[in-house]
């Protein structure tokens, strides 16, 4: 049996974003695309993986993230007029 964790991601809600597509990978593989306002959970084994995320002019730092079984780990990714992007962690409360 593997060891199960979640990675969430939360699209910030720019309105100068409204068309743009971001595409999210996990270990170099795609795992969907998020608009303005979408979010995704990705059920991956509990370890270390690599995330990042891109909209074809850019790409977001690699973050490294070290998950626990049983953990949950949100992020906001967001764009910037810059054409930047970035993960920002979202603290669980």
């Amino acid at each position: 049996m593997i060891d199960t964790a979640y990675v969430e991601i939360k699209c910030a809600r720019e309105l100068y974003a409204a068309s743009r597509k971001y595409r999210v990978f996990i270990n170099d593989h795609f795992v969907g695309s998020l608009k303005r306002r979408q979010k995704m959970t990705i059920e991956v084994p509990a370890g270390t993986h690599k995330l990042f995320a891109t909209n074809d002019a850019s790409f977001t730092e690699t973050l490294e993230l070290s998950i626990q079984e049983g953990d949950k780990v949100s992020y906001q990714l967001k764009g910037c007029r810059d054409k930047s992007l970035s993960f920002t962690k979202i603290l669980a409360i």
